[in-house]
């Protein structure tokens, strides 16, 4: 909280300083806090606009986060000053967006129908920051003649998910545009709401675009209800392979021992694909009777399937999946031969790698007192730390990054310590509404979990998909939090000693920066 005697020190500061002056001041450490209060309190359109001016020539950052706390009045005239400002537009647009003021929605609303992809994109971001006074706005702009701006219409309304928006949403079902109508059937899914199961149940029967019913069936799926799994399974019979398999995607997402069973028994479907796709989404199960069910099928007739059973158990390291690989080298299908023997010559690699290692010491320590041992790593990578210990890792606590709904090799139980997160390796808004952007939330649940973390308490990895953009970004995120502002270079020299390779998320970076009151530090680090 801003002390009273700081915000009269400031008034008398605006009186006796010139603008150059003033810079200086803010630039030894002039309080944030009391700069808010200040512009809080004051209905001076003169001070508002001066202390604006200097404050955002000399930190655009601090200075339109400033703008959320003048009076609604002054804020049209705060907007104008930082519209001034030569920096990118999309960085403007996030910045502007998070003061949620419902002043800036026509302008976001031209945002929509840019030109730049981009722009689009942080437009519809910060309209969803705004939040409820834009869904009325959002609606209208599903009529727009520019494309750009309904499907991102689209987006913003089941990004803010309410009751109100979701009735939109089932409105646009029958949109002319089937661009429309399969986004508001994925959006729709996400929002999980029974309200939809009856009209996304007439969009996967009558809908005359495949796209979208196939949209439609996922979207069932994930409203996780059993009522709907006869529609599913009458959808794996659908004329169109990607109905299919959506189908099957969306029976995975309920994931009751019902819609196993419908999967079990699509295991023997007349289609060799949707065979194929049916044991993608079984191997993510615990079942040990539905592994089984899957290792039957090495007797396929079609090749293509067996060959998916060996890609789905290439990893697995149980004695009847290793018994079912050997066996697959005598396969009568070349194809299959070859990827059998691959896997066994991979397995024999990582056993004269893991003694190798092992007998190495176990690398250089923490970079920084306050901070624990530190990896990233690729998913494939883990069960090398987790399981064989390479390089003589220690690891006490992970934190696991993966795609919305994927599931996590078991051995990763074996580490006391968990914190699971859930995005794609996106870092832009992405209109496809299946695809999760990186949140705050995300940030800050990484960070909270670091403050459990001892650094002498055992080392910290962090892993994602590849190991180089969403993991690096959190690690980096995590190391901040731990070390005291104008440290950010160590906490990305950590980062970059765990992992050459990286290139961090810089949308998780900047959340990461704004969460951490960085004044874009981090995100100098990577942009």
């Amino acid at each position: 909280m801003a002390d009273p005697r700081d915000i009269e020190q400031l008034k008398q500061q605006l009186h006796q300083c010139d603008d150059a002056q003033l810079q200086q001041q803010y630039q030894r450490g002039l309080p944030i806090d009391s700069l808010a209060a200040l512009l809080a309190g004051s209905d001076s359109e003169e001070v508002v606009v001066r202390v604006m001016r200097w404050v955002l020539r000399v930190d655009p950052i601090r200075g339109i986060a400033l703008t959320q706390a003048i009076r609604p009045r002054l804020q049209t005239k705060a907007f104008a000053l930082v519209g001034q400002l030569k920096i990118p537009l999309p960085l403007k647009i996030r910045l502007l967006g998070r003061t949620r003021s419902p002043r800036l929605i026509p302008w976001l609303l031209k945002g929509l129908k840019h030109e730049s992809g981009e722009v689009n994109a942080w437009s519809a971001w910060a309209l969803v920051q705004i939040g409820y006074p834009a869904e009325p706005h959002l609606m209208e702009a599903l009529g727009e003649t520019v494309p750009s701006a309904g499907v991102w219409a689209v987006w913003a309304l089941g990004q803010i998910g309410s009751d109100r928006a979701v009735a939109g949403l089932i409105k646009v079902l029958n949109h002319d545009d089937p661009q429309i109508r399969w986004r508001a059937a994925t959006a729709l899914g996400n929002l999980k709401s029974s309200a939809a199961i009856a009209p996304l149940e007439r969009v996967l029967a009558d809908d005359c675009d495949r796209y979208v019913r196939g949209r439609a069936a996922t979207a069932l799926g994930l409203l996780d209800r059993e009522e709907v799994i006869p529609q599913l399974e009458a959808a794996l019979d659908d004329p169109n392979f990607y109905v299919n398999a959506n189908a099957v995607y969306g029976l995975w997402a309920i994931g009751t021992p019902a819609a196993w069973d419908v999967l079990i028994r699509a295991l023997n479907h007349p289609n060799g694909d949707v065979r194929t796709r049916v044991i993608e989404v079984l191997a993510k199960s615990d079942r040990e009777a539905t592994w089984e069910a899957i290792l039957d099928k090495l007797d396929d007739p079609d090749p293509y399937v067996r060959a998916k059973v060996l890609e789905t158990f290439q990893f697995v390291r149980t004695a009847e999946a290793l018994a079912g690989i050997k066996r697959a080298i005598d396969d009568p299908d070349p194809y299959v031969q070859s990827i059998a023997q691959t896997i066994v010559d991979r397995l024999n690699e990582e056993v004269a790698e893991a003694s190798t290692e092992m007998a190495g010491d176990r690398g250089s320590e923490s970079c920084h007192p306050l901070l624990p041992k530190l990896w990233i790593s690729s998913r494939l990578q883990l069960e090398n730390y987790i399981v064989h210990k390479n390089r003589g890792a220690d690891v006490e606590h992970i934190i696991s990054i993966a795609n919305s709904g994927d599931s996590l090799p078991k051995f990763i139980s074996q580490v006391p310590h968990r914190l699971k997160l859930e995005f794609d390796d996106i870092h832009i808004p992405d209109s496809d509404p299946q695809y999760v952007l990186p949140q705050r939330e995300h940030v800050i649940r990484a960070i909270e979990f670091m403050e459990t973390v001892d650094p002498d308490g055992g080392d910290l990895l962090v892993h994602c998909q590849m190991g180089n953009r969403r993991s690096p970004a959190i690690a980096l995120a995590a190391c901040a939090s731990r070390l005291p502002a104008g440290l950010e270079d160590e906490a990305f020299a950590c980062v970059m000693e765990a992992q050459p390779q990286a290139s961090p998320n810089p949308w998780i970076v900047e959340l990461a920066d704004m969460l951490l009151r960085r004044g874009g530090r981090l995100m100098r680090m990577v942009g």
